[in-house]
């Protein structure tokens, strides 16, 4: 793959329509300083400095797609509380469309609160981390809203995410009926699921960490995931047509009826400044790029420059067009520049 025709996918993501369907999250900071054990117990006391907000989980994936000149359309539920105000704020900043985030009375924003500390001037470091995760209380009202709001942005997008966190969002209904519309419509799917990868069985493709994929597609060692073969087998019977295995320093492989069997090596430094998000750039980047028209091996490859960017930055980031554009054109040394 040439680098004209990465840069030609980079400015064909203007304007890109990506649906993203899920498990909406917000991601908190709390930032201090620490110079002492306490006296209480064996921890770190932490003098506080500061709070910071990112939006996380399928949040993380649809900011990620406006970043690099996308259109993304939020789809999910959140609860009628100070963590849905924080969330939705910042993803309108980021141009979310977010018309289709439902606010529930019944159900609470599901939060990640991160604790960061380290001497003055030293880099912070995560100390402790506290999830608030709940799952949406699953109502008639809310279930008729909810499909109302997927059919409409599944009509008007060119690709759709799924992002799902096992938070309730897409139920079994849910993803059934999501990928059924999407097949009728020609639209391209991608799946990032944590916990229930195989319920989405006709997805465009997965994009499951190595371990993800190994646990999902029941492989017991590296040598069987890296083998093309029995790999191919494996996914030929998940009933997902194509996966993209992220895969750390190791880069990615992409398998499946759409694309064969291809290694991808990383691109820019092995050594991530911090992974945080950086799955939800990856599914979000591959849905950028299907619907730009890609091939999978060709979004895998936009995704590998993507994520070698946010992998760079300190929490849940996103890519520029100009920071996309700067990786392509540094090239990638491992292989990823094809």
């Amino acid at each position: 793959m040439s680098r004209e025709r990465h840069l030609e996918l980079l400015e064909r993501f203007r304007s890109r329509r990506v649906g993203v369907i899920g498990d909406f999250l917000l991601d908190q900071y709390i930032i201090g300083t620490s110079a002492r054990v306490s006296r209480e117990a064996p921890i770190v006391v932490v003098e506080y400095q500061s709070t910071v907000h990112h939006p996380g989980g399928a949040a993380n994936a649809a900011q990620n797609v406006t970043a690099l000149g996308g259109v993304a359309r939020a789809v999910g539920v959140v609860g009628d509380d100070r963590e849905a105000d924080v969330l939705t704020g910042l993803l309108r900043a980021r141009g979310v469309d977010v018309h289709g985030l439902l606010r529930d009375a019944a159900c609470v924003t599901s939060t990640k609160l991160r604790i960061l500390a380290g001497e003055m001037n030293a880099q912070k470091q995560q100390v402790a981390r506290v999830d608030r995760s709940h799952r949406i209380v699953d109502h008639a009202g809310l279930r008729g809203r909810l499909r109302e709001e997927i059919d409409a942005t599944i009509d008007a997008s060119d690709a759709v995410l799924i992002a799902d966190y096992g938070l309730g969002v897409m139920g079994p209904d849910a993803a059934e009926h999501v990928l059924a519309r999407c097949r009728t419509r020609g639209v391209p799917t991608v799946v990032d699921s944590r916990y229930r990868m195989l319920e989405f069985r006709g997805a465009t493709v997965a994009t499951p960490n190595e371990v993800e994929a190994m646990e999902a597609l029941r492989i017991e060692s590296e040598p069987e995931l890296t083998n093309a073969s029995s790999l191919g087998r494996r996914v030929a019977e998940s009933g997902i047509a194509n996966f993209i295995v992220t895969r750390g320093s190791k880069g990615m492989i992409v398998c499946g009826a759409d694309a064969g069997y291809e290694s991808i090596g990383i691109a820019g430094e092995r050594e991530a400044t911090d992974v945080t998000g950086a799955g939800d750039t990856v599914a979000a980047v591959v849905a950028l790029s299907l619907a730009a028209g890609a091939r999978l091996g060709e979004a895998a490859r936009m995704a590998t420059f993507a994520a070698s960017v946010v992998v760079m930055k300190r929490g849940t980031a996103t890519a520029s067009p100009a920071e996309v554009r700067a990786a392509i054109e540094q090239g990638d040394p491992s292989g990823a520049d094809g």
